[in-house]
């Protein structure tokens, strides 16, 4: 028997609506834990502001429900079979002759559009947020004074100096790949109302022992200028700092990547943790899929045994050996100890794999 047309339209509904009740539960939870943990955090530093906590935790919410949607497809998927089973609705699907691959299919359809969507329309929006988050988190948690962007007219750090009432808004055309040090720097050096101090240039800025050691300087302040061959300038940066600190991977968009790679490859930073993330969210609407799958062969064992405990807990281990395998694949992808496209593949094929091996299997005995 085909999958009718009615019958397809009432498990769009039945899974859709199921998935929304999931996503509702855990952006609720999510939010509180975050807020509790971020106004822990505040508290550390002096000052215990509930509102600047709940403003940081809407903001890091959205990258946070990107990251365990998995889990809410898996738990949503578990959901649905559990109800079609109770009701007896799924014995009759299948006394009827409908395949657990007709059964499937619409609910595969549905998450690989909820992923296409997501990573396509949604994500660059999610990607502002995470962006707003770190800078927020920076100044009032983590008390980080700089900020560090890369375009394609190369780095851009900007660091201030509460002491002084100064800043520097420093411009390099490039970074050593070993850290630490820039090629062709300028150093604007500004009051806090914006007046410019001075300038100065210098052939290349290195990070050592808190302070930037510049070579072949030239210093311009007012119509006055004037060369030494070292100079050394204060900084609370660390090579460290600039690496991990620029632009993190979730803070840029899909579309974005792209360019920022190649941007990042020439400029001479390290790209393996961009590159794994644009894979991983190509990848990402498979990986929906694939959670899909696994929990499958969970229903159809429950259909026959009617136990609960083994579709609730069975999930469960699925999930976190999934969600485990995905993190620790992409983790070595972003350190580059393996191919960042490997990386980013690997839990879903995998599971995939797995699960329609397993379904084959339970179909047939």
């Amino acid at each position: 028997m085909k999958l009718t047309k009615t019958l397809a339209r009432y498990f769009y509904k039945k899974y859709v609506s199921t998935l929304f009740y999931t996503l509702t539960i855990s952006i609720i939870f999510v939010l509180i834990v975050d807020t509790a943990e971020l106004a822990r955090r505040i508290s550390k530093v002096g000052n215990g502001d509930i509102t600047l906590a709940l403003q940081l935790a809407l903001l890091k919410l959205p990258e946070m429900i990107l990251e365990i949607f998995p889990f809410i497809i898996l738990f949503g998927s578990l959901a649905t079979f559990y109800i079609l089973s109770k009701n007896s609705e799924l014995v009759i699907f299948r006394v009827s002759g409908i395949s657990i691959w007709q059964f499937l299919s619409p609910a595969i359809i549905i998450v690989l559009l909820i992923g296409l969507i997501l990573i396509t329309a949604i994500q660059p929006f999610i990607a502002l947020s995470s962006e707003k988050f770190k800078e927020l988190e920076a100044r009032n948690i983590r008390g980080q004074l700089s900020l560090i962007t890369l375009s394609e007219n190369g780095l851009w750090l900007k660091e201030d100096n509460l002491e002084e009432e100064t800043y520097y808004i420093i411009h390099s055309l490039g970074m050593d790949r070993k850290g630490g040090k820039l090629e062709d720097v300028i150093f604007f050096k500004h009051h806090d109302d914006g007046n410019l101090i001075n300038r100065i240039d210098a052939a290349s800025a290195t990070l050592k022992n808190g302070e930037w050691l510049l070579n072949d300087t030239w210093i311009k302040e007012d119509d006055d200028s004037f060369y030494l061959k070292d100079f050394k300038i204060k900084t609370n940066l660390s090579s460290d700092q600039i690496q991990e600190n620029f632009s993190p991977p979730e803070t840029i968009s899909l579309w974005s990547l792209p360019k920022f790679i190649t941007i990042a490859e020439k400029a001479g930073f390290a790209s393996q943790r961009h590159k794994t993330r644009l894979y991983g969210l190509i990848s990402f609407p498979f990986f929906l899929a694939s959670m899909v799958l696994a929990a499958a062969p969970f229903s159809v064992n429950f259909l026959r045994t009617n136990k609960i405990n083994f579709l609730l807990f069975g999930g469960l281990f699925v999930g976190l050996a999934v969600y485990t395998l995905s993190s620790v694949a992409l983790a070595f992808g972003s350190s580059g100890s393996i191919n960042p496209l490997l990386s980013a593949w690997a839990a879903p094929i995998i599971t995939i794999m797995g699960s329609i091996t397993i379904l084959l299997y339970t179909e047939e005995s």
